[in-house]
């Protein structure tokens, strides 16, 4: 009897698996009119895509922001013509981290890694010397909210991963606002 209804139920799920693909099959639409040279021609006619040789050379950079709730970081991607320290300010403020207006007065990158984490894609290999410093400073004009620890590590952040260092000072007008950050987890926040 229990294989009876065993064999029964494997029946009937067959027949609906199959009944699925047939109507699957039944739905999907068909280029009517046409036969199967004329798709050929206009596939072979159609002009060849290349890369725009006049396209400006972008940098791929990482911004993060506060998300819309305020209680963690976002990050994303997006390009600049140059990676320096003014297109990731600007950058900053296009995605309301900073304040309009706000420039980069002066960044700093010095030192050699002296610990084995260099920040994030970068490997470190024994003799060979890494692009990366150990400390970076940026002194800003202003600053939105010197308290809101988001929004310190959220330029941290950015400058950390881009500009290819592992500790960040930020400044407003030569005075520290927030010293020897790292690079936090936008997830974790």
């Amino acid at each position: 009897m229990k294989k009876a209804s065993v064999r029964l139920i494997r029946t009937i799920l067959c027949m609906a698996g199959a009944m699925m693909i047939f109507s699957m099959t039944a739905c999907t639409p068909t280029d009517k009119g046409k036969d199967v040279s004329e798709t050929e021609t206009v596939a072979q006619t159609a002009p060849p895509k290349n890369p725009d040789p006049t396209a400006p050379v972008l940098d791929v950079v990482s911004v993060y922001c506060v998300s819309e709730d305020g209680s963690k970081l976002e990050g994303t991607m997006d390009a600049v013509d140059e990676l320096n320290e003014e297109s990731l300010v600007a950058l900053l403020v296009q995605y309301g981290v900073l304040e309009e207006g706000t420039e980069a007065l002066d960044f700093k990158a010095e030192g050699a890694p002296s610990s084995e984490e260099v920040g994030p894609g970068v490997v470190k290999i024994p003799g060979v010397e890494s692009e990366a410093k150990e400390y970076g400073t940026l002194n800003l004009n202003k600053f939105p909210d010197t308290e809101n620890k988001l929004l310190l590590q959220a330029v941290a952040n950015t400058f950390i991963e881009n500009m290819n260092i592992v500790y960040l000072t930020i400044q407003v007008n030569g005075e520290a606002v927030a010293e020897n950050l790292s690079m936090a987890d936008a997830v974790k926040q």
